[in-house]
């Protein structure tokens, strides 16, 4: 009986979710730095002060925005890659449900570089 309920766990759950999202989740964990001094915003919310780690949403690109007293506000924007982990779907399902449904939650794509530098633009006055 085990077994058999392991065996319907796994199967349900290979076609609710992609590889990509099973292994590495839907979250990817970005670290950011800048001055102490610097506050760090991340979509439009404040994330912290200085260098930071945050888990951000993949499948998506996301605005980090640095600001600082005196200072003109500086943004970029994170990029996103491919995740090969995703193409282990065809061992499952040929691939037809588990690589749409990474595409379609965020899983078969990462953000990638997971390290952002920003500075506030300080060498005029704002």
């Amino acid at each position: 009986m085990k077994i058999k309920s392991l065996l319907v766990v796994t199967v349900v759950a290979s076609l609710t979710t992609g590889c990509a999202s099973i292994i590495n989740g839907t979250n990817d964990t970005v670290s950011i730095t800048s001055d102490a001094d610097t506050s760090i915003y991340v979509d439009g919310n404040r994330a912290g002060r200085g260098d930071i780690t945050i888990p951000l949403k993949r499948g998506k690109t996301h605005i980090i925005t640095a600001k600082k007293e005196g200072c003109f506000a500086n943004s970029i924007e994170t990029q996103t890659a491919f995740d090969k982990t995703s193409l282990l779907g065809i061992l499952i399902d040929f691939g037809i449900v588990s690589i749409p449904l990474d595409f379609a939650i965020g899983g078969a794509s990462e953000i990638s570089p997971r390290i952002y530098n920003v500075e506030a633009n300080c060498s005029g006055n704002a």
